[in-house]
């Protein structure tokens, strides 16, 4: 259950935020101010929600439910899903199904109705029929994508994965590989049987790696006597077996499916209750709440960084009204001070171009390893399961390597993009000003049409580089900066669809796939790390030289503004004085107050 807002003096995170940017914009700090307000008022889409099962265990019926469309994921008796289906919702329950098929770098919208003929297993094997020089191939897609509107869930991502006869290891990967960052992997079990021993495995893989994982016990509706027993027993065995409390829900789709096309609110929340819907979606929503948080939390790391350099500025005010004569004296070091830090980084582009060259070996590396780990891995399952058995479930086998060669990339860009935050705020030395550097180099990456955009619009399915590289650079948050460039990496190396011809060709043909990928993948992966070094050593150094310069006309202001004061009256320099200390004051309760929302964001299901 989630907890009531946290509040300090009568202000919850969103307020507190509000009062900063109020005294932030009386201190001349605006940008940062409007910043802060739209980050916190954008829309993320942050949390994702990996569904898992054997197959027939009623995975893309519980989809279904979960978003209230009985038709929108193909359900029949006969069909199977052939390939992941990413749904993603929004919060306006009116939202006309939008679905699209993805095709290497390529989405095309289709008509919702037409999705089994892409996703399913009977799509394949008509496929199959195909001579084999056939051009059709091209034409299956590596995924699906569909945005629907759904109520109680808000802005997630659903990632219904494919049925392939068992938990195949390469599946459980793919899927934890997708849920791994601010995810729910969502485990289907049904109300048959208790849990099996691989789904134990599987989950307690899952706890490791996971941020969250839930167990859904489906098809209640029909064992309506034993199917309480079974959730009981299944959460005895995950306590025995796995030292683990993990939530296992027992669901009725049919009966959630029916509710959702109930006009009478009463009746369908009712139904929704009673067939564990409700219970599912509230699980979902609480263990997805810290990442859906991401937009306030922010706001209030940045703004308490800016709170903390106005309270530094009044703080010197104080001190010179205090004392003229030491706070000049203080300054005058000051300024000394830095006029020799500017001439110790005269050299500083050479010494950047070393180390990150270093790093960028390092990375490098350590991709290759990586790639050819997954060449080597794949090779051997293309020798060991052979072409019958890999042409049953070619979209199973091109996603799960999709997905995998997107994390190796995903992990190389982080790597540079941390050591080039270190980097820049070693040299910089200012939060505000490193945001903003890292902010311009993660825009390097997108397309212009996606820069270009306000805030609001580009978070909306889009992860804002402004937004991610605020307060998380550095802190172990860069993973969730790489889901808005992998699909760009994807339209430069991924030339998945080429493996559904390639595997019809006969073995040697798929091996000769899978080595030009590795090899596209790597190419793809070094122009993005050297893009991004070129771009932040040269917003690096600006950066640098225009906080030299404010640095030093702050100083020179405040040494003119001490000659000044010495010229006040003992009465006037005593009232400025109370006020700059009452203003002190304002600014360290303030402080106080923001610090006091990020501790309590901390705890899981805390309302904002």
């Amino acid at each position: 259950m989630e907890t009531a807002p946290h509040t300090v003096n009568g202000r919850d995170a969103r307020a507190s935020v509000g009062r900063a940017c109020e005294i932030a914009t009386k201190y001349g700090h605006v940008g940062a101010a409007e910043h802060a307000l739209a980050v916190m008022n954008a829309e993320f889409r942050l949390g994702t929600v990996v569904v898992v099962g054997e197959i027939k265990r009623g995975k893309s019926s519980v989809v279904n439910a979960l978003v209230g469309r009985r038709d929108l994921l193909p359900v029949d008796v006969l069909m199977c899903t052939s390939a992941p289906i990413r749904v993603k919702t929004v919060q306006d329950p009116t939202f006309p199904v939008e679905v699209s098929v993805v095709r290497g770098d390529r989405r095309d919208p289709i008509d919702p109705a037409e999705l089994p003929k892409w996703v399913t297993h009977q799509a394949v094997q008509e496929l199959d029929r195909a001579p084999a020089d056939s051009d059709d191939a091209l034409q299956l897609p590596s995924a699906a994508e569909i945005t629907v509107g759904a109520r109680d869930l808000g802005s997630i991502t659903i990632i219904d994965t494919p049925g392939v006869g068992g938990l195949d290891s390469h599946a459980i990967h793919a899927a934890l590989t997708e849920a791994r960052h601010a995810g729910v992997l969502l485990m289907v079990c049904d109300a048959s049987t208790p849990i099996t021993a691989p789904e134990l495995e599987i989950l307690r893989t899952a706890r490791e790696q996971v941020g969250s994982v839930i167990v859904a016990v489906t098809k209640t509706d029909k064992n309506t006597r034993r199917w309480r027993s079974i959730v009981s027993d299944n959460r005895r065995l995950i306590s025995q077996h796995l030292g683990l409390e993990i939530p296992v829900i027992g669901v009725s789709s049919l009966r959630a499916l029916d509710a959702a096309e109930l006009v009478d609110d009463a009746r369908r929340e009712a139904i929704e209750q009673r067939c564990g819907i409700a219970a599912l979606r509230a699980q979902i929503r609480q263990d997805l709440a810290a990442s859906s948080g991401i937009g306030v939390r922010t706001a209030l790391d940045s703004m308490t960084v800016v709170m903390r350099s106005v309270q530094k500025d009044v703080d010197e005010d104080i001190q010179l009204h205090s004392s003229t004569s030491d706070a000049v004296a203080k300054l005058e070091g000051e300024r000394a001070q830095l006029e020799k830090f500017r001439e110790e980084t005269a050299d500083w582009e050479q010494v950047f171009q070393r180390d990150i060259s270093l790093a960028r070996n390092s990375i490098s590396g350590d991709l290759d390893r990586a790639l050819e780990q997954l060449r080597i891995t794949w090779t051997e399952r293309i020798n060991s399961d052979g072409m019958r058995v890999l042409r049953s479930k070619p979209q199973v086998f091109t996603s799960q390597i999709e997905t995998e060669l997107r994390s190796i990339v995903d992990s190389a860009v982080q790597a540079i993009l941390r050591e080039v935050e270190k980097d820049c705020r070693a040299l910089v030395r200012d939060e505000e000003l490193t945001r903003q550097v890292m902010s311009t180099v993660l825009a390097s990456l997108l397309p212009a049409e996606i820069v270009t955009r306000e805030v609001d619009k580009k978070t909306k399915d889009l992860a804002d580089p402004t937004v991610l590289t605020m307060g998380m650079v550095g802190a172990g948050a860069l993973a969730g900066v790489t889901f808005g460039i992998a699909p760009l990496a994807a339209g430069l190396w991924i030339g998945i669809n080429l493996g559904y011809k390639a595997m019809r060709n006969g073995k040697q043909h798929l091996i000769n796939w899978l080595r030009e990928m590795q090899s596209n993948a790597r190419s793809t992966s070094m122009r993005m790390l050297d893009q991004i070094i070129t771009s932040a050593r040269t917003e690096i150094m600006l950066a640098h030289r225009s906080k030299l310069r404010q640095q030093q006309k702050h100083i020179q202001g405040k040494i003119e503004e001490a000659r000044r004061i010495a010229q006040e009256s003992e009465t006037e320099r005593k009232s400025r004085l109370a006020r700059l200390q009452k203003n002190f004051d304002i600014i360290e309760a303030t402080i106080t107050e923001l610090e006091s929302h990020k501790r309590a964001l901390q705890a899981p299901g805390r309302a904002l």
